[in-house]
This record gives structure tokens, sequence and C-alpha cells, in this order.
């Protein structure tokens, strides 16, 4: 009986061990974490990898070479697959929501999709479903305060090109994300590249994008909730080439290689309750190219 008892008893004892080796594991998780919602930027992609559901409005004005390296548009139908008459200014509004889903701790899937509307100066106004946005991310370095994450993102050419909703063309992004936390102020950082494939050449083209965002917590001043965010990011082109119309009606085509465009955006989130917030931003062109002159965007995230 003794015996029997000692062998009913060793393993119930490894069991408890590790049961409480788990829980303890949770718990330093748990204290160590950072959470989707401790990321303030509101333009450049957060390094944060979780549970997330986040509903956007942009609403930009002023992109007047807005088929670069066939980036936001197609090129126009003489020589690719977009609308019918070279473009001079195009304003636009979108509408979307981007889920992103925690298979891990350290990996994570998201998709975006939404609602586009153009006005552009010399074709017809146009809305409908613009190209949708998938991927995944996974987590390389995952300490207390520092986050380094590869991300892998996909455009799917779904959006009407001919209508100016979409690209016309399937694309690629990789990237690395970057997230410092500080008592009241984290870090964030992006470099991705963009390359388009099966656009029309020698229009489509290749970018890198890079961006350095800070967000601060106003706690020590008495907003607790309150979060001031300022980013600074560009847009490199590598290659491919744009068709516009200039001020005097003439069309013009021109090498985007070597186009660099620098932006900065400022902005303000506010925690509604422990897993939602609301950001509000504002971003301009610093530089004389430009993929837009200036973009309003209001976000509601919710974390979980």
């Amino acid at each position: 009986m003794l015996t029997l008892l000692k062998s009913v008893a060793h393993p119930m004892k490894r069991l408890s061990r590790m049961a409480c080796i788990s829980a303890c594991a949770s718990v330093a998780l748990a204290q160590s974490e950072i959470t989707v919602g401790d990321s303030g930027v509101g333009e450049i992609d957060s390094a944060t990898i979780g549970y997330q559901i986040r509903s956007r409005f942009d609403a930009a004005y002023g992109a007047d070479k807005i088929n670069r390296g066939e980036y936001i548009w197609a090129s126009p139908a003489a020589v690719g697959n977009g609308p019918r008459n070279v473009e001079s200014n195009v304003d636009y509004q979108t509408v979307s929501t981007y889920l992103e889903y925690a298979l891990s701790s350290q990996f994570s899937v998201f998709v975006q999709g939404g609602f586009l509307a153009v006005n552009p100066r010399l074709n017809s106004n146009a809305s409908g479903t613009r190209d949708v946005q998938a991927g995944f991310k996974y987590g390389l370095i995952q300490e207390s305060d520092t986050l380094v994450t590869f991300q892998m993102k996909f455009y799917a050419e779904s959006g009407e090109a001919d209508r100016g909703l979409g690209t016309g063309h399937f694309s690629v992004e990789p990237g690395i994300l970057f997230l410092r936390q500080y008592d009241y102020f984290v870090l964030e950082g992006e470099l991705k590249q963009w390359t388009a494939i099966d656009g029309t050449d020698p229009f489509q083209g290749t970018l890198i994008q890079y961006g350095l965002g800070a967000s601060t917590n106003l706690e020590p001043w008495g907003l607790p909730d309150v979060r001031p965010v300022v980013e600074l990011f560009g847009w490199s082109f590598f290659d491919g080439q744009t068709r516009y119309q200039n001020a005097a009606g003439a069309v013009i085509t021109e090498d985007a290689s070597g186009d660099t465009i620098i932006n900065a955006r400022i902005g303000t989130r506010l925690d509604l309750t422990d897993t939602t917030d609301l950001y509000l931003g504002h971003g301009w062109a610093l530089t004389d190219e430009q993929l837009y002159e200036d973009m309003f965007r209001v976000e509601l995230r919710l974390a979980f």
C-alpha cells in the first residue's frame, strides 16, 4: 500500500510543480507584457502583438501626382489600367477597419479593408471598396520595455483601378517595427519596403517607408487619459514613374526614382476606457514632393 501511495504522490507532486511554474510564468508575462493600448502612434505601424479592432476615417487633400510608382493609384488608361484621364489633383476619403488576432504572444495575423471615395479634378467621382491588406506579425525581441517585430503585409487587387479605387496590382511590404517604453514616454518606429508586382511597366515602383513617433502620458499634469503624439515619416522611391497634368494643362511624365517625401503628423489619443481609445490627428507634407498636402484622421481602437 505504501508503494502504491508513493507511486501516486510522485506524479501529483510533479503536476503541482508544473502548475506552479506555469502560473508564475503567466504572472511574469502579464507584468512585463507591452499591450496594444500602450502604442500611441497614428500613422506608423505598431510593433505590438495582440487582439484589436480598429476603425479609421481619413480625409486627404491635394494629391497632385497620385499615380507615382502606382503606390496609391494605377497609371492612367492610355498607359495602364487606371482612370481615363491624366490627373492634376485628387482628394479622397477612406473608412477602413483593421482586425488583428494573436495566435500567441509572439505571432498575430491581421486584415484590413474598407470603403474609398475619390474626388478627382479631371475624372469622375467614384466610391466603393478599396484594396484589401492582410499579413502577419512575428515578435523578434519582446522585453519588458522593448519590442522589435517583423511584419509582412500583402496588398490585394480588390478595388476597381479604372475608377481610382485601387492600384490594379498585387504588392508586398515586409518591414521591421520598433517600440521602446519609458515611464511616461513611448518611442516607436518603422522601416518597410513596398514593392509593386504585376503593375504597369515602367510606372510601377519600389519604395521604402520609414518613420519615428513619440507619445507621452500627461498623468504628471493630472491628465492620465490624454496622450499627445508626434510623428515624422517618409517615403523614398527607388524606381517607377508618374504621369500627371500640370497647372498649365500639359501632360508630364517623370521618373519617380529618387523622389523623397517627408510628412509630419500631430495628434492625441484619448483613453475612453481600459480597452478603448480615440485618436485625432492631422498630417501634412514637409517637402515639395508629396503624396498629399493634408490628411485628417480619426481612429477608434478596441484592444483586448
